[in-house]
């Protein structure tokens, strides 16, 4: 085993579950999360609403994730914060996300206040960024974004997770399924070649309700990159979530690192910490297994 491998070994250890797999929990939602939330009194929730919720995700889902994802501006202020379970590793979100009201991300750059001074002060184990891939010729732009993050990551000493999502050249949809599936896994090529610990994917070869492309297409994707990978839940209904789980790790996946799936539906509930209990944490709990399951198969 090469120096570089057993680097790499230990940078994605705090990130895993006993069994190796990656169990771990999105709340690095910002703009996004806000716009979950019922209006009220005609407007949308303020930033303390927001901290709130995450503080309650945080406390009551982390002891069932092997790492949980959490944002500067609204979780991670001063220090690691306090809800997080003893056992859950600390990723840091990196990334400054260029979203206009009402719209999805169209574009990210790095978080300057995310220093290595300030990764070590919180306890991350792990930074993130999210980019927004697309055939657009603008290679030279992504890699000298990722490979910045990946240099930032490793003056600090944690692991690089980098989370591609794809979109069409000049629009926000694409012309056809397998158009997005091909997106998928040319995004995937482009950008762990630039560098990262961890790949964060789209479920590849999914259509809403329809699971039979999900393995074929997560088995390409192992083949075309170098670096262990993991699925997102965003863009994938809730109720396919973990069938895909299953069979995007039966072709390779790690493991995943998501949010929506989750948690989404109790955002707007008179009582989000009850729903959290009650539905959330079966679901991770579920989610888990399914992952230990796919590597014991």
């Amino acid at each position: 085993m090469s120096e570089n491998q057993l680097t790499a070994e230990a940078l994605v250890a705090p990130l895993q579950a006993a069994d190796g797999g990656f169990v771990m929990l999105a709340l690095d939602q910002r703009e996004s999360l806000r716009r979950m939330f019922p209006q009220s009194g005609g407007g949308e929730v303020d930033d303390d609403t927001l901290r709130r919720f995450k503080a309650a995700a945080i406390r009551v889902l982390s002891p069932f994730a092997s790492a949980v994802l959490l944002d500067r501006p609204y979780a991670v202020t001063t220090g690691r914060p306090d809800g997080i379970d003893p056992s859950c590793g600390l990723i840091l979100a990196a990334d400054v996300l260029d979203q206009p009201p009402g719209m999805p991300v169209v574009g990210t750059s790095l978080d300057r206040e995310v220093t290595t001074d300030f990764i070590r002060d919180v306890g991350a184990v792990a930074l993130k960024l999210l980019v927004i891939w697309r055939p657009d010729g603008r290679e030279a732009e992504r890699e000298d974004l990722v490979r910045e993050f990946v240099q930032l990551a490793d003056d600090a000493g944690v692991a690089s997770l980098v989370e591609g999502i794809a979109r069409p050249a000049d629009s926000d949809q694409w012309g056809s399924a397998a158009d997005r599936h091909a997106g998928v896994l040319d995004a995937a090529r482009e950008l762990t070649s630039y560098g990262g610990t961890i790949y964060k994917a789209e479920v590849p070869g999914y259509r809403p309700g329809d699971l039979s492309e999900v393995r074929q297409h997560a088995e390409r994707l192992t083949g075309a990159i170098d670096v262990p990978w993991v699925v997102l839940s965003n863009g994938t209904a809730q109720a396919d979530f973990a069938g895909a789980v299953r069979e995007a790790c039966l072709g390779g996946a790690g493991g995943f690192l998501a949010g929506r799936a989750i948690w989404a539906d109790t955002v707007a509930e008179s009582d989000p910490v009850a729903a959290l209990r009650e539905r959330s944490t079966e679901r991770l709990r579920s989610l888990g297994a399914i992952v230990a399951e796919s590597r014991a198969s």
